[in-house]
């Protein structure tokens, strides 16, 4: 049997295979990019299958954060994918090698039902079918979706529509049952991401290019629009509605600092920049965040191009809603599936990204496979088909294959896709997050030196790209300090933030870490500046009293800042204690006795207490409850030489 009957023969086995091969690779990964926000630090997956309830009542995103927090118009509301995280986290904890397991088998699926839907559409042969679906499993673009186990919510999305597809296309036995069961499956796909809501017109569009019956297209078009109803009505009880509020944070609205011409010309230079990745996919990256994307402005021959290529396929996709030529839909498949995710009616919170074309890419498949199918049908070019194809394919499997490892983790992934994306603010600064991560778990010094230095060269760029980023300047001064540079250095970066974001509570933590160590002198500049943005913060008012008391004998400037601090913490124990010896020191020793007894009372074991609460009270004239501290401090540190007052 030579090649090409073997292949017609056993189809399926040969697509399951070679999709099980080039994807293989991905189970020894870890988890990476966002895996962290939908599995290993949500809160919800964590609970197992009693965390379900919680994943479908509220935003995608909150089990993460703590809280709703939309980052995008609309916000998001995918919650199946997630509740599959949970049911795995319940039978496996966190084991991503399960997870890219079942991405795998899921993708797989995908591949399997393109190839059933195509060949039975009489309007494309099995071997055309074949070999769409081939492009498609192996098609490198998708490496984002099915490495990265975040992007189950595409796999799940598209399987469901394709169950849907054939069920209503091909199965015409018990039609109340077929249309019952592909209603519940378009149900399922919105539920795993919006964007499938796009086949409520897709699907019925598909039956009148095939030239099916007017009532058989009206009754596809109910069985779509009612769970597509239903879903609109979930998510607005569970999101409060389709109010499209972009977000103000050039990371999550990279459109933000544009004017509205920018904004447009380089949405299309995207949509230029998609048909190239889906031509030629070399390089590919995760991160499209800005400026790895330039901005743009019709000056550039880019965008009109793109409007060109754009009213060409109107142009025919218009035509061929006349004439019912198939070549129409696939048209119509690629606006509709594309056109939610392309930014042009709302920001989706980046430039753009490889997985936005999980389902585009289909139609690009369906193109080229067309193109190679007919080479093949020439006698004159029948050998130069089938070599593109094996070429293709061997291409794509190389470069697929090649992708999935760089998905093998965070460090891997941020530190490769970097120098891809070297113009992108989040690229760097992620990539010298984890720079800097490894250097503070690397015990050689020399080693450490190097990791600490290279996270400072990406951050450093993050901060040229986008000078108001806080994530990058926190890094930034996390470096300098692990690389023990002066306060001067270090310092600036957290203040930046504070006075952007005076609830930053990574920065304040940061800050107020850091300067528990330097000169003294130094140090009081530097909480004087913080103290300019919250001056009611116990450990600012705390330190400065300190400083001033115990190194510049300043008593005047220590009491009036310890006494800030026990105006925010009154039970502080450190501070009274404080505040006892500047008293003392300025013989004020009745003040100074109200102090102690507040500590002692507070912390009736604190040695140190009673003893200095008995040496203020003998300066009080009061021998038998100086004696009594005395003793009690004797008591509960006999090591302490005991103290007999002299009557």
């Amino acid at each position: 049997m030579n090649m090409v009957n073997w292949i017609r023969k056993y189809p399926q086995v040969i697509l399951l295979t070679l999709t099980l091969l080039v994807y293989g690779n991905t189970l020894t990964n870890k988890y990476a990019l966002d895996d962290a926000i939908v599995i290993t630090e949500n809160s919800f997956v964590k609970k197992g299958i009693d965390g379900i309830d919680d994943i479908f009542s509220t935003e995608s995103f909150t089990g993460f954060f703590g809280f709703d927090k939309k980052l995008v118009a609309g916000g998001r509301y995918r919650p199946l994918s997630i509740a599959t995280f949970a049911v795995e986290y319940e039978f496996f904890g966190q084991n991503p090698h399960i997870s890219h397991a079942i991405n795998i088998i899921l993708y797989a699926l995908v591949v399997l039902l393109i190839f059933q839907v195509l060949r039975k559409s009489q309007l494309i042969t099995t071997d055309l079918a074949f070999i769409i679906a081939l492009l498609y499993a192996l098609h490198p673009i998708h490496t984002e979706a099915v490495a990265n186990i975040k992007g189950r919510d595409e796999i799940l999305a598209f399987l469901f529509v394709l169950l849907a597809v054939k069920w209503v296309l091909y199965s015409q036995k018990n039609r109340l049952l077929v249309y019952s069961a592909a209603a519940i499956s378009m149900f399922l796909a919105m539920l795993s991401k919006e964007h499938a809501i796009a086949f409520v017109v897709l699907l019925p569009l598909a039956l009148y290019y095939l030239k099916r019956p007017r009532n058989e297209i009206v009754q596809t078009a109910f069985t779509v629009i009612i769970p597509a109803a239903l879903f609109v009505f979930v998510r607005y009880q569970v999101l409060g509605g389709m109010q499209i509020e972009e977000s103000s944070s050039l990371m999550n609205n990279p459109f933000v600092e544009m004017d509205i011409n920018e904004r447009f010309a380089t949405i299309l230079l995207t949509w230029i920049w998609y048909l190239r990745i889906l031509v030629v996919p070399h390089p590919l990256t995760y991160d499209y965040y800005p400026y790895h994307v330039p901005v743009t402005g019709w000056e550039n021959i880019y965008p009109w191009i793109t409007v060109f290529i754009a009213l060409i396929m109107l142009f025919f996709a218009v035509r061929s809603l006349i004439n019912r030529r198939f070549y129409g839909y696939w048209i119509w498949f690629f606006i509709g599936t594309f056109l939610l995710m392309s930014n042009l009616f709302f920001s989706v919170g980046t430039f753009m990204n490889e997985r936005f074309m999980f389902m585009p890419s289909l139609a690009f498949c369906v193109a080229l496979g067309y193109g190679l199918y007919w080479l093949m049908q020439r006698k004159a070019f029948a050998r130069a088909g089938y070599a593109a194809i094996i070429l293709i394919g061997v291409a794509y499997s190389v470069k697929a294959i090649d992708r999935n490892n760089d998905w093998k983790d965070d460090f891997t992934l941020f530190t490769h896709d970097v120098q891809i994306s070297e113009n992108s603010a989040k690229g760097n600064c992620v990539a010298g997050g984890q720079l800097y991560e490894k250097a503070i778990d690397t015990q050689n010094k020399t080693k450490k030196q190097k990791l600490l230095k290279r996270a400072r060269t990406h951050l450093k760029k993050a901060i040229e790209i986008h000078p108001t980023y806080n994530d990058a300047h926190l890094l930034y001064g996390n470096t300098r300090f692990a690389s023990e540079e002066p306060l001067d250095s270090v310092m600036p970066h957290y203040l930046s933030i504070l006075r952007r974001a005076s609830r930053h509570q990574s920065a304040w933590k940061n800050a107020l870490a850091v300067l528990q160590k330097g000169e003294p002198e130094k140090r009081l500049k530097w909480y004087k500046k913080l103290s300019n943005i919250d001056a009611n913060r116990f450990e600012i008012n705390y330190q400065m009293g300190n400083i001033y008391g115990k190194h510049l004998n300043d008593l005047k400037n220590a009491e009036t800042y310890l006494k800030k601090a026990l105006q925010v913490k009154p039970k502080n124990v450190k501070a009274l204690k404080d505040l006892s010896v500047v008293y003392g020191l300025t013989q004020r020793y009745k003040a100074s006795a109200t102090q102690l007894e507040k500590v002692v009372k507070l912390k009736p074991n604190d040695a140190s207490a009673w003893y200095n609460l008995g040496l203020s009270l003998n300066a009080l004239g009061k021998i038998d409850a100086a004696q009594k501290s005395l003793d009690k401090a004797h008591e509960l540190n006999p090591q302490q030489k005991r103290v007999v007052i002299k009557r």
